[in-house]
């Protein structure tokens, strides 16, 4: 049986993992999802790491899944905690160094959106 540690993105709300652990706990499997302090603006992924580390515990067979933001948070986890995969979804991955701030100019997200507006989307006849 292995030990999924779900970590959210930003806002930091444990629910955001509810469809999800139901999915996890009926194929025999755990499901710890974590609620970060999202709405303290002195906590970031130093602090998250420790959270999500503490959940980890001394859980073996430790699947960290990180979506968003928790993306720079889980290989600070990793540091400290026994993880046997790190799984992202849909995450922010920086560059070794970068900073969350850094990561929207230097992967260009807010260019993409800007222009994605004005594109055709799946199901418009496409």
């Amino acid at each position: 049986m292995a030990s999924f540690v779900l970590v959210p993105g930003a806002g930091g709300m444990a629910w955001y993992w509810h469809r999800v652990v139901p999915l996890i706990h009926a194929a025999g499997h755990a499901a710890i999802a974590v609620d970060l302090p999202g709405d303290d603006r002195h906590a970031g992924p130093a602090a998250y790491a420790e959270i999500a580390a503490r959940a980890i515990a001394e859980r073996r067979d430790v699947v960290l899944v990180a979506q968003s933001l928790a993306g720079f948070t889980a290989p600070l986890v990793c540091l400290h905690a026994p993880v046997r995969m790190l799984v992202f979804v849909n995450a922010m991955i920086p560059k070794p160094g970068e900073m969350a701030g850094a990561w929207w100019d230097a992967t260009g997200a807010a260019e993409a959106r800007e222009k994605s507006r004005g594109a055709p989307r799946l199901g418009d006849g496409v």
